[in-house]
């Protein structure tokens, strides 16, 4: 099967450089095409010149939207250099790392055999999110409605809001999950590298690590340690990572401790947010 996947970039230059050859070795069950969209030259940011030959299809946006934007910008200026026979899109950020494509295999099946056109993590407790920097969808949904990507505020809540509205159904990828943890717990969690944000970047299930390398006190080596132990193997041979196993079993238990801790959607549904532009 042939996939587009749609990797967007502002300043992770060298996390896309890894992530490109991730992709190259380790994506072996589906026929892609890389499709690199970035919008950080004029700021200084220039995607390496090693990192060319993995992309199919390069797109450097002179003038940059904005923070608030600029993602938005990134995609939908992407999703018009998807060839006419990929039946999926993967919309992927630069600094999302997965080891191998077995994920990918087995969401685009579920949802060729579904009426759902969107499979991505659950973002938020609250409310109906879909995570966009690993997102699974059917490429003749977007063709029909670019407008899923037109977005400013809480892209997440814009997504399922999006899909509602045009009576389109999703899938979770529950390997992806859960991506935070509860608001109420402020103080040190294992495997939140910020507790402000929250959030988990190590997904086992999935081989994935999705860190900001600022928030890692060893910066890029320790992003490429945690890699190593999710892929259980020394795919950065230069780093040292002790013993994978041991390493995988914390980030399962940790991450899958917060299950048990009481959350909004046990007393109370989800609600469709009210994003005011």
């Amino acid at each position: 099967m042939k996939i587009a996947v749609l990797i967007r970039v502002y300043d992770r230059i060298e996390d896309l450089k890894y992530n490109l050859q991730i992709i190259s070795d380790t994506w072996k069950e589906n026929d892609y095409y890389i499709i690199v969209v970035s919008n950080g030259r004029s700021n200084g940011f220039e995607v390496l010149p090693e990192s060319l030959p993995f992309i199919d299809k390069f797109i450097v946006l002179e003038q940059n939207a904005g923070h608030r934007k600029g993602n938005s910008q990134l995609l939908m200026e992407g999703i018009k250099a998807i060839p006419a026979d990929c039946a999926f899109t993967l919309i992927l950020e630069a600094d999302t790392w997965m080891y191998g494509d077995t994920i990918i295999s087995k969401y685009t099946s579920l949802l060729k055999n579904s009426k759902a056109v969107w499979a991505s993590a659950d973002w938020y407790d609250k409310y109906y999110a879909l995570a966009t920097d690993f997102a699974i969808v059917k490429t003749d949904y977007i063709r029909l409605n670019p407008g899923i990507f037109d977005f400013e505020l809480f892209p997440e809540c814009h997504i399922t809001n999006f899909l509602r509205d045009t009576n389109a159904d999703f899938i979770w990828i529950t390997e992806n999950m859960p991506v935070h943890v509860p608001s109420y717990v402020n103080y040190k969690y294992p495997y939140v590298p910020n507790i402000k944000e929250g959030r988990f970047y190590v997904f086992p299930k999935s081989k994935t690590v999705t860190h900001h390398i600022e928030f890692l006190k060893g910066g890029m080596y320790q992003k490429k340690g945690y890699f190593n132990i999710i892929a259980n193997c020394d795919y950065f041979s230069n780093i040292k990572t002790g013993n994978k196993g041991w390493n995988r079993f914390k980030m399962r238990f940790w991450t899958g401790l917060t299950k048990l801790f009481i959350k909004r959607s046990w007393y109370s549904k989800k609600t469709y947010k009210d994003i005011e532009e």
